[in-house]
């Protein structure tokens, strides 16, 4: 997101305001040691939000009041501010436009100070829209006190914004913050929100889809429970009303079993009306059919029951015997040596050579069956799984049997009752009372309405799925990672890469955050296998470069905010400068302050080196600016001064007065 600071500074103990003032695109501000060009990226870390104090301590710590930051976020302009003290309080306050005259230490009203975690919470409203990040309310529920997942924060924009002194050249680390684990998950994690790839409405559909496909999931099993229930229940009524018809001699079911099913207190009503002594055929031989029916289907049963009983049995033997198979296996021993004695004919005393080739062949028999014995792999696991199968179907087939036997026992059983009461009423009677009991005890069940919510879910999850579909954020960070790669490749042309690595083919993954160079054997080289710090150096500033013009190309639809820091990435070449002390910046203070030997890298390649660097920033700003209509803010903070540059650009306007050889951040010091 278009962003960039108009000033920051420090307002001093005595009300006196210190403001270090910045234009979009490429800024310098160049010193000498200990004038607190490095505390520069720790106020603005400070006063954007960082729950850790951590400005230099020296003078600027001893007389700062409070620390600001005065920036613009997509053409609105906000200030924020920080007490030295380390509370959790932060000032936030909207304005219509930049007017440094208003920054001073009255303008700080305690009535804007909130909380810090409000205060972030503000901010983050200013580049996302964003509340919910949960895609599973069930891995939320499983959370302690049902904590929502972390929002995306605006420390983690930090990441892409700072490159600190101890990180610019550092080949263990590529981002601030992500020495903490579970910060650096966060910020991978969150990338898709801050490209803008996803929305609230992503994870709001992600919710609703997991609540619909568990809804739908739950009618399923509610469908198929009512299906085995309805098929328990018509295992039971049908042998009775197969039995009550054909001893009435009914050829037709005046009430039908899916009549019961359906409406069970209607079929039984009608049922009462059916069973009366008028309807009774006595002549029918439907009693008679329906035995001999039962009859064929016990034998049926039987036989396939007894089938499978043998098929078990034959499987139970074969598991034992492959059990002493494989224990053969483990304990067989072949001697290493065979006597084989030589066939002589008893009469020519001629050898014979057939015996002693058939028994070398005996030999390599009985060697290979030992070797296949030691390596046979086992297969009880597939017998057990087709034993398994068998005796299930066996106990199906034998409650099949028993199901059957018992309604021969109950034709049986009735035609004694009738010889007993000589009545065929009474013993029909005896089948409604069981009928009954059995029509009582039915469930009803509403196929119909389960069908209807079960496609009513299915339908309304089939339209998220099509509304998440059109998200597809992998893909599109494949593609992110292409762009960076492309920029990278073009940014890293002009950076001086040692030979070993040229051309430089560097290659970063949104998926991981990791950066490698790919050799030209296909090789990935990570950072921490690069030699020399000038790699290091370089492979930071061209991935960062990369990033914010990929971040510009996608304009307000992406929340990074377009601010980089490189705090002293001149240090590679100059690593003695942390005692510069010179009011000048030249070859002879370098000279003095380097004291190198004549052995050693000169002056000159190393002064060749730093204005390449600021050169090659100048021109990506130029460029990106041209391209995009606007380029990301670049702070440098650094030793270097009065570089000429190749662009032609003046360096003294990259400056523009923020030059401290005699004054510091803090002027006057009170």
């Amino acid at each position: 997101m278009k962003s960039y600071i108009h000033e920051l500074g420090v307002i001093d103990k005595t009300g006196k305001t210190h403001p270090v003032k910045f234009k979009q695109g490429l800024n310098v501000v160049t010193g000498k040691s200990s004038t607190g060009k490095s505390a520069l990226i720790e106020i603005f870390d400070y006063c954007f939000g960082s729950g850790e104090y951590t400005v230099p301590k020296g003078i600027i710590t001893d007389s700062a009041a409070l620390y600001y930051v005065y920036l613009n976020v997509n053409d609105q302009d906000f200030v924020f501010g920080r007490l030295p003290d380390g509370e959790k309080k932060a000032f936030f306050k909207r304005e219509d436009g930049y007017h440094p005259d208003k920054i001073n230490r009255s303008y700080f009203v305690d009535s804007h100070f909130i909380a810090l975690d409000k205060f972030k919470k503000h901010v983050r409203g200013l580049f996302l829209d964003i509340d919910d990040v949960d895609v599973s309310l069930v891995t939320r529920e499983q959370r302690k006190f049902n904590a929502k997942a972390p929002t995306p924060s605006i420390r983690s924009f930090a990441s892409f914004m700072l490159q600190h002194q101890n990180l610019v050249a550092n080949k263990h680390a590529l981002f601030y913050r992500f020495d903490e684990k579970e910060k650096r998950d966060q910020v991978i994690e969150h990338t898709k929100i801050f490209l803008g790839l996803v929305d609230q409405k992503f994870f709001h559909l992600s919710q609703e889809k997991e609540r619909l496909t568990a809804e739908a999931k739950r009618i399923d099993r509610e469908q198929n429970s009512n299906k085995q229930l309805a098929e328990k229940q018509k295992q039971r009524i049908e042998p009775v009303l197969r039995q009550l018809y054909a001893s009435m001699g009914l050829d037709e079911d005046y009430v039908t079993l899916q009549d019961i099913l359906n409406h069970p207190q209607d079929a039984k009503e009608r049922l009462d009306k059916i069973i009366r002594p008028e309807k009774i055929s006595p002549l029918s031989d439907a009693i008679t059919q329906r035995y001999f029916q039962l009859q064929q289907e016990l034998a049926a049963k039987t036989t396939n029951l007894r089938r499978f009983q043998r098929q078990a049995a034959s499987i139970t033997r074969h598991i034992t015997e492959e059990e002493k198979l494989v224990a053969s296996g483990e304990t067989f021993q072949l001697h290493e040596t065979i006597q084989i004695a030589k066939s002589v004919c008893p009469f020519c005393r001629a050898e014979h050579e057939q015996l002693q080739q058939s028994a070398e062949h005996l030999k390599q028999a009985v060697s290979k069956l030992a070797n296949n014995l030691k390596q046979a792999k086992p297969m009880r696991a597939k017998f057990e799984s087709s034993l398994l199968d068998t005796e299930r179907q066996i106990e199906q087939l034998s409650n099949e049997v028993i199901a059957i036997t018992s309604q021969i026992s109950e034709i049986e059983k009735s035609e004694k009752v009738l010889q007993e009461k000589k009545s065929l009423y009474e013993s029909i009677l005896v089948y409604k009372a069981k009928l009954d009991m059995l029509i009582d005890a039915v469930t009803f069940v509403n196929d119909a309405e389960v069908d209807e919510r079960l496609k009513a879910a299915r339908k309304a999850l089939k339209e998220i799925e099509l509304d998440l579909k059109k998200y597809n954020y992998k893909d599109e960070l494949a593609k992110a990672d292409q762009a960076v790669n492309h920029y990278m490749q073009d940014i890293g042309t002009y950076f001086e890469f040692e030979d070993s690595y040229k051309p430089i083919n560097l290659h970063f993954s949104f998926e991981t955050f990791d950066l490698y160079h790919l050799n030209s054997k296909d090789e990935k080289i990570f950072l921490r296998s690069m030699g020399s710090g000038a790699n290091w150096l370089y492979s930071h500033v061209t991935l960062f470069l990369a990033l914010h013009k990929y971040f510009a190309s996608l304009g307000k639809k992406c929340a990074i905010p377009s601010i980089l820091f490189l705090d002293q990435p001149t240090q590679v070449y100059f690593p003695s400068f942390k005692f510069d002390k010179s009011e000048t910046f030249n070859k002879e203070t370098i000279q003095k302050l380097e004291n190198r030997s004549e052995g050693e890298r000169q002056i000159d390649d190393d002064m060749k080196a730093v204005e390449n660097l600021f050169s090659r920033l100048s021109i990506y700003s130029c460029e990106v600016e041209k391209e995009e209509g606007f380029a990301p803010q670049i702070i440098v903070t650094d030793h270097a001064d009065n570089l000429t540059l190749s662009d032609g650009t003046d360096f003294e306007m990259l400056v523009n007065g923020n030059r401290w050889r005699n004054r510091g951040l803090i002027n006057p010091v009170p």
